[in-house]
Order: C-alpha cells, then sequence, then structure tokens
C-alpha cells in the first residue's frame, strides 16, 4: 500500500499545475490526501474517483474536487487506445481566497467547496470542454508551463474554473428541484458508509458480509470491481487517516490513538502507521 499523505513542493508558487498529463499504461491509484486543495479535470479517460464514500463516474469532461486532508482515490483504467489524460491543480486555499475576497461570487464558491463539510466534489463539464481547455491554454501561455505565472493570471484561472462550476452548480439545482430520482448507492458506497461509522470497532469480511446482506466472496469482488482496491486497503487508509487527525489535534497516548481507531494492538499500530505514512505516530505528532 502506497504512503497516504501525498506532500506537494510549491516552491515558491502559488498554483502547482500539471496540463494534460498522459497515461496509457493501467496503474492502480491509491488512497490518498494532501494538505492543500485540489482540481482534477478530464480530458479523456474513464474510470473512477473515490471521494466521501462515494464512487463517482470518471468520464471526459468532468472537474472533481478535493477538499485539504480529504480522502481520495484516483482510479482510470487507461489504454493505448484510450489515454488518460488529465490537468490538475494544487493551491493552498487561504492563500488564494485572498486574492478573490474583490469578486464575491467566485469568493463564495471557493469557500463552499473548501470548507462544507457536504460540498459537491464532482461536476460533468463536457459541455464545456472547449472553454475549459482555452482557460488551461491561456493560463499555459501566461507563464505557468514554466513555473512563473503573476498573482493576476493565478487569481483569473481561479475565478475562470468557479465561474463554471457556479454556472452548472445552479443548473443542477434546478434539476434536483424537479424531483429527478437519484440513482441507487452502489455495493462499494454502501459499504464506504458503513465502515464511516464502524472503523474504530473490530471489523471482520464476516460482520461486513452480514450487515450488507451479501456473500464474503462477492463483498470483496464487487469492492475491487468498484474501486480498484481491497476493503482491507480502504480500511486501513480510513482508519489511519483518523489516527493523524488524533495524533495532531489531541495529547492523546499513542497505545490509546490505536484503540480509538480499531487497532488496539499498539505494536501492529505503530508498525502499520509507519508502513502507510513513512515514520511513527510520535514522529508524526512532533512533525505536525
Amino acid at each position: 500500500m502506497k504512503r497516504l499523505f501525498t506532500p506537494i513542493s510549491f516552491g515558491g508558487r502559488r498554483i502547482v499545475w500539471d496540463h494534460r498529463m498522459s497515461s496509457d499504461a493501467p496503474f492502480p491509484g491509491y488512497y490518498h490526501w494532501h494538505p492543500c486543495f485540489e482540481m482534477l479535470f478530464v480530458h479523456e479517460g474513464e474510470g473512477a474517483v473515490i471521494v466521501n464514500q462515494i464512487a463517482y463516474e470518471m468520464r471526459r469532461g468532468m472537474l472533481f474536487v478535493f477538499q485539504p486532508f480529504h480522502l481520495h482515490k484516483v482510479y482510470p483504467k487507461p489504454s493505448r487506445e484510450r489515454p488518460y489524460i488529465r490537468t490538475k491543480l494544487h493551491f493552498v486555499p487561504e492563500e488564494m481566497a485572498d486574492k478573490l475576497q474583490v469578486f464575491p461570487q467566485r469568493y463564495g464558491v471557493l469557500r463552499r467547496l473548501w470548507e462544507e463539510r457536504d460540498a459537491m466534489f464532482a461536476w460533468d463539464l463536457r459541455e464545456h470542454v472547449d472553454y475549459m481547455e482555452q482557460i488551461f491554454q491561456r493560463y499555459e501561455g501566461g507563464g505557468a508551463g514554466e513555473g512563473r505565472s503573476s498573482e493576476e493570471d493565478d487569481a483569473l484561472i481561479l475565478l475562470q474554473l468557479l465561474g463554471v462550476v457556479q454556472e452548472v452548480d445552479q443548473s443542477l439545482r434546478q434539476v434536483d428541484s424537479a424531483g429527478i430520482v437519484r440513482r441507487p448507492l452502489r455495493y462499494s458506497e454502501k459499504i464506504m458508509r458503513w465502515i464511516e461509522e464502524h472503523f474504530a470497532e473490530e471489523i471482520s469480511l464476516e460482520r461486513i458480509a452480514e450487515e450488507t446482506h451479501l456473500s464474503k466472496f462477492y463483498v470483496s469482488r464487487v469492492f475491487r470491481a468498484e474501486t480498484g482496491s481491497s476493503l482491507t486497503d480502504y480500511l486501513t487508509a480510513r482508519r489511519i487517516k483518523h489516527a493523524c487527525r488524533l495524533l495532531q489535534t489531541t495529547t492523546l497516548p499513542v497505545e490509546r490513538i490505536g484503540a480509538e481507531v480499531g487497532l488496539p494492538d499498539a505494536s501492529y499500530f505503530v508498525q502499520l502507521f509507519k508502513k502507510v505514512i513513512g515514520t511513527t505516530p510520535l514522529k508524526y505528532r512532533n512533525q505536525a
């Protein structure tokens, strides 16, 4: 399992971005989080994005946003015939919010995406693909490709992207008010929501199967098919993420934190934490 915490090196820049990154070889993806805000736009590709216990379909024109420290996984299914092409932006929301306060509507959209617990995380922008590409090309031409974009360029690209989100979000609210029936939850989503409520307890495959009224074999198979990872990987990611929060915000001893996240064997908790995060719980606390 790859490390959960993925630091982003800004090197003095306000926005770190990668334009039209392309992959044609399969890769499984992994659960992780960043200390900053991320926007991911899919130019081409298919697969799934897992965030907030929801498995979103990945396809051309999808925009995904990930709040700071929000656990997520990107699970593309690229091939030579259908490569996965995406543009990613990372920025520290506190810094960019200061630049946008003179634009109250866009500023409000950013604050909602950044801070709201139940904010939306995915938008279908297939009707705006050409405009999105124009936004990215102008930013690239303004020096972003060489890491020398101006404050004005950085503010402008966010204003434009937030404007598209605002336009689509208003239309989505109208659709919701018309009484459109949402799709039923996928099995993996039901499982993730159940884990969200019970990850601090002792959990077994048998218990999950019983709670979801599925066979053990089918639980494992359907979760991997829909998310690209095992149940064990997801449960570990969720537990360790909560452990990180407790290490940062409390003075609880390490043994107690392990028990609080469903890992009462202190030795195993420390070993697993180091494997996932790359350092021991005590060192992580001291560095936080």
